[in-house]
């Protein structure tokens, strides 16, 4: 299944992935999914983890990963059902300003790096990944054009960049809402707004296509039995698709152009 296209691919994606919340339940603790199947605030890695299966596909053998801001690894747990390596992934590493040493042996990584990558600080890869994987990182740096290019340098011409987090549309954040946002970050808070007008501008002056973009939902009930609901899901991923940066959350995927 081609992941681009119709104007609602999102919402018609498969959903079977989602099972993996019972390996989060059991790695975080979390009660307050407890009552729900399809909750919205897993959407973040379900479109990350929809995207790297595609690519696998399109490559035809698994993937080496590269995420960059791991946190406590829940990217990584939801790609592997039940702490079973996700046959789709070879080697998945990650980066993290503060790793926490805890989760990396826990959660499967073959290998985790401390850095700071705000400000397009080289990261001086040892290879190249098949994927790179920026998880609601964007919005937390200072300069997210200058920190993508220095990262894009290391990405094949078959990679793909995948991201996404946070956003509104380009009016508000032009509108000063960036420049307040800055002044009241707590350290490692939210700095950035990444907004689809922004990502198109980034691809045009990169040199790279946008082959992916998407919001995510227009409401999500933590914890309420309407997760439990495919529909519900279908009906967030709808809007989002329709309405990217009205979709609370935008999700992206890059790849360098080729010609």
């Amino acid at each position: 299944m081609s992941l681009t296209g119709s104007r609602f691919t999102p919402a018609l994606w498969p959903l079977d992935s989602f099972e993996a919340i019972e390996t989060m339940r059991t790695l975080y603790r979390d009660d307050a999914h407890r009552v729900t199947r399809y909750p919205v605030r897993h959407l973040r890695y379900w479109f990350i983890r929809s995207q790297l299966e595609r690519h696998a596909r399109r490559l035809g053998r698994p993937l080496a990963v590269l995420e960059v801001g791991m946190d406590r690894g829940q990217m990584l747990a939801f790609m592997n059902h039940g702490c079973v390596r996700n046959p789709i992934v070879d080697r998945w590493d990650a980066i993290d300003v503060a790793p926490k040493a805890e989760w990396v042996e826990r959660v499967g990584y073959d290998s985790v790096r401390a850095l700071d990558i705000d400000r397009g600080t080289d990261p001086r890869l040892e290879r190249r990944y098949d994927a790179m994987v920026f998880l609601h990182v964007l919005e937390h740096l200072h300069e997210p054009e200058a920190t993508m290019r220095a990262f894009l340098r290391y990405l094949p011409s078959d990679g793909v960049f995948l991201a996404g987090g946070p956003t509104m549309p380009a009016l508000v954040a032009n509108a000063g809402y960036e420049r307040r946002l800055r002044r009241r970050a707590a350290p490692f808070g939210h700095v950035s707004v990444i907004s689809p007008e922004r990502v198109d501008a980034f691809a045009e002056s990169a040199g790279v296509d946008v082959t992916f973009m998407s919001g995510a939902f227009f409401m999500r009930k933590s914890g309420h039995p309407i997760e439990r609901s495919r529909l519900w899901l279908r009906l967030n991923l709808a809007f989002g698709n329709l309405f990217p940066s009205l979709g609370s959350e935008l999700y992206f995927s890059l790849e360098k152009e080729r010609g």
